[in-house]
């Protein structure tokens, strides 16, 4: 690594210092454990430890931990992390994030709560949150510049969970509950709030509970993740279909299965030549709260490959299925990739942050980790963290974005 001057809320992590430990370590029982925190070891081991002290306001005092001097070109010259809006009494901000630019909104979608008086039923809930036009002050001041509320759909989008840019819109994945299946749903982002049913089944059959989505830009085609969390959670009873990824063409209404052999495929992104595909798989995540260490917390990478039919119609499909990397805390959940090629996921003490060709090059802490991220303004990434919401500025730029 490159000697150089860090800011003082960077911290340096040497990973030979770390390639062996003189004791053994488990980060469990009293320690922090594998699914919370990223590992610390005692100064006598002599091992690179990461300092997760918080402030007051309970944001890490040294949130951007470099692995690799890639990361410098992810961070740029002053990375800051600050805690735009919290909600203390349900999860409010879990999956989603979708930027849209012109409105300067973000929209995302809550986790699972009981929302009615006797806790009777569960319920998802949609919101948005406005960030106001960048200066000096808004990098440090956290008061009055940031407005999120809810938001309620024409129709109702019934646990919805992740989301995409669509049409001047945003489009979701519904995971559906009772009688009412897993769609895909398209929301106007502007009051009443218009929906559309794009897609509900797999030629009859239910989907188990879309996840997540995104859209190939060549061809306008949807490719959304589909693993069975709706069950597992008891939101719908049975499950009739694999765990796999679909490619749906709006324009014609063909449906295509494109990958398969996944536990529980979730988060999935293009490279931004749209030549790779990256989708994550949760098996560490049992959908009940529970962690799994020996289970899949995986980034797996596939090739995009064009396809002319012999009518001349041009579709694409995935190839070469591959191991792009594995999350040491927690397992990869939403993610997105910048214009350099760099792969962002939310994991269990944060964002992990891994370059082209997958290896570890930094992460940015979160306490209790992050679901779903998105990229908004030039240098600016949102996480989603569950009670709370927080801007990153640093010098990275999205592919989806742009």
């Amino acid at each position: 690594m490159t000697s150089v001057s860090l800011p003082p809320n960077v911290q340096r992590i040497d990973p030979q210092a770390n390639a062996v430990l003189t004791t053994s370590y488990d980060r469990g029982a009293d320690e922090p454990t594998w699914y919370q925190s990223s590992l610390t070891v005692s100064a006598e081991q002599k091992s690179a430890v990461v300092n997760l002290a918080l402030s007051e306001s309970q944001v890490p005092l040294q949130p951007f931990v470099l692995y690799h001097d890639d990361f410098l070109k992810v961070l740029g010259p002053n990375p800051r992390l600050k805690l735009i809006a919290k909600e203390e009494r349900y999860p409010f901000a879990h999956e989603a994030g979708v930027w849209i630019p012109d409105t300067r909104e973000v929209f995302f979608t809550s986790n699972q709560f009981y929302g009615d008086a006797k806790h009777q039923h569960r319920e998802i809930r949609i919101s948005k949150i406005k960030l106001p036009e960048y200066s000096d002050k808004t990098l440090d001041d956290d008061e009055g510049l940031y407005e999120w509320q809810t938001v309620t759909p024409q129709s109702p989008i019934l646990t919805g969970n992740g989301a995409t840019n669509f049409d001047d819109g945003v489009l979701f994945c519904q995971q559906g509950s009772g009688s009412v299946p897993g769609a895909l749903i398209y929301m106007s982002p502007k009051p009443p709030y218009a929906t559309k049913t794009l897609l509900n089944n797999f030629y009859g059959r239910p989907f188990n509970a879309p996840n997540d989505v995104v859209v190939l830009p060549m061809d306008g085609s949807i490719w959304f993740t589909d693993p069975d969390y709706a069950q597992l959670q008891s939101l719908r009873r049975f499950r009739r279909l694999p765990n796999q990824v679909y490619c749906f063409q709006p324009i014609t209404g063909s449906i295509r299965m494109v990958a398969d052999g996944f536990v529980r495929p979730n988060g999935i992104a293009f490279s931004p030549d749209w030549n790779r595909c990256y989708i994550t798989d949760t098996e560490a995540y049992d959908g009940l709260g529970n962690n799994i260490a020996q289970a899949a917390a995986t980034v797996y990478v596939q090739d995009v490959v064009e396809q002319t039919s012999p009518s001349g119609e041009v579709s694409f499909y995935l190839a070469n299925k591959r191991v792009f990397a594995f999350a040491d805390c927690g397992a990869p959940d939403g993610i997105k990739v910048d214009l350099a090629g760099n792969v962002y996921c939310g994991c269990g003490d944060g964002v992990h942050v891994w370059n082209p060709s997958g290896t570890l090059i930094g992460k940015i802490l979160v306490p209790r980790g992050v679901a779903n991220l998105c990229f908004a303004d030039p240098g600016t990434i949102i996480l989603l963290n569950e009670t709370r919401i927080f801007e990153v500025k640093c010098a990275s730029r999205g592919a989806l974005v742009c």
